[in-house]
């Protein structure tokens, strides 16, 4: 199944091994706290990564000033710009630096990536298993055989796992890779990750439909599918009365008893939901600034234990910084989509990989492990050209 026959030097591998390795480190339980500090070993092998490649192929930082990643440039000095405006630049430089260390990686990443996607993906599938497995058997150790509660965000590893598995099958057309796929169901559906598991569930339908579609669509009608849809959601919203919806809901909540919501996560996340809504309609432009959400969360709840942010990456990302940071994020993905359907490496498997970072997205809190899946589309099409 993991079988390596490609021929580079051991310097080469290294790196290979490196920047495959980092991600599936991101999404796994090995970091650990350090006087007061959470330390990751993926941060400790990146940083490795980059000393490395500043020595040896320093030109690869030219990749920072690509077109595709003006929106990045625009967003990070928006979120400076945004903190001197909320007079808190502290959390802003922050959100910057964050954003500019993910950036970091995939610069180098999608370099390994687009040199042998084959290898890159076989040794990111390799170190995601491993990754998966380690938390399986931790959560077996303690007694955990369902829903594995303290994984972290080890537990988006399992949908990527098996996103990225049954890519390799329908890529390789490899029967054993997709016996793999079934096999990593079994982790995905323990793990009780709702995120992950519909978030595979989508992707397997809309490749399916993919595979029945044969000819590549035209511009023309890739046009129209957005104008369709955009019209659908405008009808929706129209004739179902979202704003009395709303309002009625946050009414009701005015009435929640916070001792059922504390315990009981479907209550607590939906009156987040309708708080945020409520503080991003009073500063809907520029929102509140970063990691300012729980201080606003106060004025909600008697119970501090409630306080906490969306838990939805979108509607986060409204709250910190309005709807013109959103837009900014927003602009950048539309830009990768319309760069890779403007290139000749038409791949099915290329679009559900962008279908399902939107989708899983949408019900992680922000964060880095959110930004390392949203921004994972950038390794399009490296990811799967099959360069051997």
């Amino acid at each position: 199944m993991f079988k390596i026959s490609y021929k580079y030097p051991r310097r080469e591998y290294a790196g290979f091994i490196l920047s495959a390795s980092i991600l599936p480190l991101y999404l796994s339980m090995f970091r650990y706290s350090f006087f007061g500090a959470t330390i990751r070993l993926a941060d400790l092998l990146l940083f490795a990564l980059v000393l490395i490649n500043l020595v040896n192929r320093p030109k690869i930082f030219y990749n920072f000033f690509q077109v595709r990643l003006i929106p990045v440039w625009v967003f990070v000095v928006y979120l400076l710009i945004n903190g001197l405006f909320h007079n808190d630049i502290e959390p802003s430089i922050k959100e910057a630096i964050q954003t500019l260390w993910v950036m970091v990686f995939f610069i180098i990443a999608s370099f390994y990536a687009k040199k042998n996607s084959s290898l890159f993906l076989q040794l990111t599938v390799f170190f995601l298993f491993l990754s998966v497995l380690y938390t399986v058997f931790f959560h077996l150790i303690n007694g955990q055989y369902l829903g594995y509660k303290l994984a972290g965000d080890a537990k988006y590893a399992f949908g990527l796992l098996s996103l990225l598995s049954l890519f390799r099958a329908t890529i390789n057309k490899d029967k054993v890779a997709l016996r793999f796929f079934l096999l990593t169901l079994i982790p995905l559906f323990l793990s009780l990750e709702r995120k992950g598991i519909f978030g595979v569930s989508i992707a397997v339908v809309v490749l399916s439909l993919f595979y029945l579609i044969k000819a590549r669509p035209t511009k023309g009608e890739v046009k129209l599918i957005f104008i369709s849809i955009a019209v659908s959601v405008a009808f929706a919203l129209y004739f179902f009365d979202f704003n009395s919806f709303i309002s009625n809901e946050i009414y009701l909540a005015n009435f929640l008893d916070e001792e059922v919501a504390l315990y009981t996560s479907n209550i607590h996340r939906e009156n987040l939901l309708l708080n945020s809504y409520q503080i991003i309609m009073e500063h809907p432009l520029l929102g509140v600034g970063a990691d300012r959400i729980t201080y606003y969360m106060y004025d909600y709840y008697w119970d501090e234990r409630l306080i906490n942010g969306a838990h939805n990456f979108y509607v986060d990302m409204l709250v910190h910084y309005g709807v013109i940071g959103l837009l900014i994020l927003i602009s950048w993905s539309l830009h990768q989509i319309y760069l890779c359907f403007k290139s000749k490496c038409f791949h099915k498997e290329l679009y559900c990989f962008y279908i399902y970072s939107i989708f899983v997205i949408t019900f992680m809190s922000t964060g880095q492990a959110v930004l390392l899946i949203f921004f994972m589309p950038f390794l399009n099409p490296y990811m799967f050209l099959n360069h051997d």
